[in-house]
């Protein structure tokens, strides 16, 4: 089952914002051993990873209670 829609939430960083462009752009392979409690897997579907219009598959797991 597919979903679509917003997400947005805030959240605190430590680090520089060039650090965390680098990792959203470029690096983002690297979520699932750092919160894989959140995200379990990242994995390109179309295209390089750091290439303008790359497609990304995220398995993510949104607030379950």
């Amino acid at each position: 089952m597919a979903t679509s829609g917003t997400y947005v939430t805030e959240v605190p960083l430590k680090g520089t914002a060039e650090k965390h462009y680098k990792r959203w752009k470029s690096e983002n392979f690297l979520f699932p051993d750092a919160i894989g409690h959140h995200i379990q897997n990242v994995t390109v579907h179309d295209g390089e990873w750091d290439s303008h219009g790359v497609i990304k598959i995220w398995n993510y797991t949104l607030g379950i209670d």
